[in-house]
């Protein structure tokens, strides 16, 4: 039971009493507007939420866009620091360009690889198939 449950449920109750809990008295009126208060709240709340779900969307699909461009305009596979190096964005981590990348895979818009450079494993990105 969420807490819009709860308010929905208090909203349909008739209170035709005064309500005295110690020294406080609550009125019918004071419940309903509680009520319609707490619901406009946890609207304007869930609104917002929505609105910054929207905008961490299109920043997500904008970074995706410009990592899909670096990778398919590069002439050889490419790892994420050369990805990295390539954007320049100072709000670019790589651990962002990691998910972004992780994301291009899964979507199938681009292919990964492992490769061995100075003794150390690396993936490599591209946007035709490797060969196995």
């Amino acid at each position: 039971m969420t807490k819009r449950d709860v308010l929905n449920a208090l909203a349909t109750v008739n209170f035709t009493e005064d309500i005295t809990v110690g020294d406080v008295v609550v009125t019918p009126a004071d419940i309903t507007e509680f009520v319609e208060t707490s619901l406009a709240q946890l609207d304007n709340r869930a609104a917002k939420a929505a609105e910054r779900a929207a905008q961490k969307k299109v920043d997500g699909d904008e970074m995706r866009a410009a990592i899909k461009a670096v990778i398919a305009n590069s002439e050889k596979p490419v790892t994420i620091a050369e990805i990295l190096e390539a954007l320049d964005n100072e709000e670019m981590t790589s651990a962002k360009v990691v998910s972004r990348v992780g994301q291009l895979v899964k979507l199938g818009e681009v292919f990964k690889s492992d490769t061995r450079v100075d003794g150390r494993s690396l993936k490599i990105y591209s946007t035709t198939p490797f060969e196995d």
